[in-house]
C-alpha cells in the first residue's frame, strides 16, 4: 500500500473512531447519568442557617426525620430531637415558634429515634425512657399542635406485651432494655374506625440478646380517654394488638458480641422508614421487613423476611405444609419458600453466583447463613409496591447484601428477579472497613417514565475500590414476566467520583418535581464532613442539583420537601450540635 492510501485510510479510520467515540459517549451518558447538565440546572438558595439568619441548633442529635405542620395557618417545621425535645420552627426563617419536651418519670431521660407522625392536627411521638443509660420503658404521647401542649385526651401510653411461644409452654416478654424503636410510626385507617390505628415497631440497637421483632397496633379510638393510673396507661387488649416475629422464650448464644450470627431469635423491625401500609378500597395490608435472626417456619420464626399482615396483626405465612414439613433454616427448600403466600424469604436466582465476601468468612456457608454472619439483613430497607399497567402488583425490596428483589405483591413466595446492583464491599487488598454496614440501607423510590415503572436505589460501599451511588432500574416484561433492566447509574461507575463518594449510609431518598416541566427528580444526601445534596432527574439520569451543605447531613433521615423548599437534618462539623438546614430550589439557570 502506498503512502497516500495509508494516509487516506488513517484519516477515514480516525473519523470512524471519533464517530464511535461520540456514540459511546452518548450511550454512557444515557446509561450512567452525567455531571451537572449544561442545558438546565438548579441552585439551592440557603434559607437558614446563614450569617444573617443563624437559626437554632440543638444540643442533641436529630435522628428522626423533620415533619411539616400546617395547623397554624403557616407552615412550621417540626424537629424531633433525640433527647425528646420537640421544636416547631418557622419554615422561612428557622426561628423557634414553640417547644415541648416528651413527658418523663423523675430522674429519667428520653431517647427519641423513631420519626413521629402527624394526623388530625395531632403529633404522636414514640420514645424510650432511660435510667443510668438503661432503657426502662417505651412510651407514646400525643401533642395537640393547635394548643401546642400534650393532649389530655390521650394519657401517656407505656408499651408492654407478652406472647406465648410456638409450643404454648413458655412466654415471650417485651423486654424494654433489649427493644429499640428506630422505625417510623405509621398510621392506617379501616372501616368503622374514627381515628384509625398506629403501628409502632421495635428491634434492638445492637445484637445483644434476647431481642425480637415486635409490632404494636394501637387503636386510637380505644386510647382516647382511656382509663389511667398515675396519669399513665399501659397497653391492654382493648388498646393494642401485638406481633412478635420470633416467638422464642430462650435465645442462647455462644458468640458474645453478635447475637444474630447464630441465627437465634432476632427478626427486629428496625428499618427507619418503618412498615409500609397500602390500601385498596376497604382492604388494608402492611408489608413488614424483618432483620437478622432465625428463619424457621415450623417454629414461626420470621427473621430476614417480608411479612404481609392485615390490621389485627394475625399472621399466617400461607406456606404449603407438605413442601415445608422438613424446613431447614440454613438451606430452605426452594419449592417450600416459593409456596408462601404472605411471606417472602430471600434467595439466589438459579444463575446467581454464591455470596462470597472477600474476607472469606462465607466460603463455607449457605446464602442464608452468610446473610446472618455478615449482618446483611433484609430488614435494613423498606419495600415499595408498584402496580403495573397490565394489572400485575409487584413489590421491590433491596437487601443489605447489595441486591434487589422483584416479588409478586399478591403472592410473596413468587420471586421474579434478583439483581446485584452494587458489589460486595472489600477486596483482598482493600478490606471492607465497616462490613456490618452492608451496601444498601434505604427506602426504594419509584415513578413511571413513558409508562414504564422505574425504581431508584441509593447504594454505598465503605471501601476504596467499588463504585456506588444511585442506581435506576426499569421494570420490563420478558416473556410476560417482570424483570429488572438497568436504566442509569450516578455517578458514572468508571469515574473517580464513583469510588470517592457514597462511602457511607446516605439520607433516605425523596422524589420531587422540579422546574417548569415538573420533572420527577430524586434528592439524596451523601453524608460526609460537609454533606452533599444530589438531585438527579429520573427520566435520563441527568444531575441537575448539587449543593454542599453547611453540616454533614444525617443518615437514615428523610429530607422534607414543601413548596420547593428543602429541609434537612444535619450535624455541625466538629461538634455534636444538630440543626435543620433549609434551602429553596431556585429557578432554572441557563448556560
Amino acid at each position: 500500500m502506498n503512502k497516500i492510501s495509508i494516509k487516506l485510510s488513517w484519516r477515514y479510520f480516525s473519523v470512524v473512531i471519533v464517530l464511535i467515540g461520540n456514540i459511546l459517549l452518548i450511550n454512557s451518558i444515557n446509561l450512567y447519568g452525567s455531571e451537572l447538565s449544561h442545558s438546565e440546572s438548579y441552585t439551592l438558595k440557603r434559607l437558614f442557617p446563614s450569617e444573617i439568619n443563624p437559626s437554632i441548633t440543638f444540643d442533641s442529635s436529630i435522628i428522626a426525620s423533620p415533619l411539616i405542620d400546617l395547623s397554624q395557618g403557616k407552615p412550621l417545621i417540626i424537629v424531633p430531637a433525640s433527647n425528646g425535645h420537640i421544636a416547631a420552627m418557622d419554615s422561612e426563617t428557622g426561628i423557634l415558634v414553640w417547644e415541648i419536651n416528651a413527658p418523663l418519670p423523675k430522674n429519667q431521660e428520653a431517647q427519641l429515634i423513631s420519626t413521629p407522625i402527624i394526623f388530625n392536627d395531632k403529633l404522636v411521638i414514640l420514645y424510650q425512657c432511660l435510667e443510668k443509660g438503661v432503657r426502662i420503658s417505651h412510651r407514646m404521647a400525643v401533642i395537640d399542635l393547635v394548643k401546642k401542649q400534650l393532649d389530655d385526651a390521650f394519657p401517656v401510653l407505656i408499651l408492654s406485651a407478652e406472647k406465648s411461644t410456638t409450643d404454648g409452654i413458655g412466654k415471650v416478654k417485651f423486654n424494654p432494655s433489649t427493644a429499640f424503636s428506630h422505625s417510623a410510626l405509621k398510621h392506617g385507617q379501616k372501616p368503622g374506625s374514627k381515628l384509625g390505628y398506629l403501628y409502632a415497631a421495635f428491634g434492638n440497637s445492637g445484637d445483644e440478646q434476647p431481642f425480637h421483632g415486635w409490632l404494636f397496633e394501637i387503636d386510637m379510638d380505644a386510647w382516647q380517654n382511656a382509663k389511667q393510673k398515675n396519669g399513665q396507661t399501659k397497653t391492654t387488649p382493648s388498646l393494642s394488638k401485638v406481633l412478635v416475629t420470633t416467638p422464642e422464650a430462650d435465645c442462647p448464644v455462644k458468640t458474645e458480641l453478635y447475637g444474630t450470627q447464630e441465627m437465634i431469635c432476632g427478626g427486629g423491625i428496625w428499618s427507619p422508614p418503618g412498615p409500609q401500609i397500602y390500601s385498596h378500597g376497604n382492604e388494608v395490608e402492611l408489608f413488614v421487613p424483618t432483620g437478622n435472626g432465625q428463619i424457621d417456619l415450623n417454629r414461626h420464626d420470621y427473621a430476614n423476611t417480608i411479612m404481609r399482615l392485615k390490621p389485627g396483626l394475625k399472621f399466617d405465612a400461607g406456606c404449603d405444609a407438605k413442601l415445608c414439613a422438613n424446613f431447614n433454616p440454613t438451606n430452605p427448600d426452594t419449592d417450600c419458600i416459593s409456596s408462601c403466600k404472605n411471606l417472602f424469604i430471600p434467595r439466589l436466582m438459579a444463575n446467581d453466583a454464591p455470596l462470597r465476601p472477600a474476607n472469606g468468612e462465607c466460603d463455607d456457608k449457605s446464602y442464608w447463613e452468610c446473610l446472618a454472619w455478615m449482618d446483611y439483613d433484609l430488614g435494613a430497607s423498606a419495600p415499595v409496591k408498584i402496580d403495573m399497567n397490565n394489572g400485575l402488583s409487584l413489590l421491590v425490596q433491596p437487601s443489605k447484601d447489595g441486591s434487589i428483589y422483584l416479588i409478586n405483591a399478591n403472592h410473596l413466595g413468587t420471586q421474579y428477579d434478583r439483581l446485584q446492583i452494587v458489589d460486595v464491599c472489600g477486596t483482598k487488598e482493600d478490606q471492607c472497613v465497616k462490613g456490618w454496614m452492608g451496601m444498601i440501607a434505604t427506602q426504594v423510590v419509584s415513578t413511571f417514565v413513558d409508562g414504564t415503572p422505574v425504581v431508584v436505589i441509593p447504594t454505598f460501599v465503605p471501601d476504596k475500590t467499588h463504585p456506588a451511588g444511585l442506581v435506576a432500574l426499569k421494570i420490563v416484561l420478558q416473556n410476560d414476566l417482570p424483570k429488572f433492566q438497568r436504566f442509569w447509574q450516578f455517578p458514572d461507575p468508571s469515574s473517580i467520583e464513583a469510588i470517592q463518594t457514597f462511602r457511607n449510609h446516605t439520607s433516605l431518598p425523596v422524589i420531587t418535581e422540579i422546574g417548569e416541566n415538573r420533572d420527577p427528580t430524586i434528592l439524596v444526601v451523601d453524608i460526609n464532613q460537609n454533606g452533599t445534596v444530589y438531585g438527579v432527574r429520573i427520566k435520563d439520569g441527568q444531575l441537575i442539583v448539587k449543593q454542599t451543605l453547611k453540616g454533614t447531613g444525617r443518615q437514615d433521615s428523610f429530607p422534607l420537601i414543601y413548596h420547593d423548599n428543602l429541609y434537612l437534618a444535619s450535624i455541625m462539623p466538629g461538634t455534636s450540635n444538630a440543626m435543620i438546614e433549609a434551602y429553596h430550589i431556585d429557578t432554572i439557570k441557563d448556560y
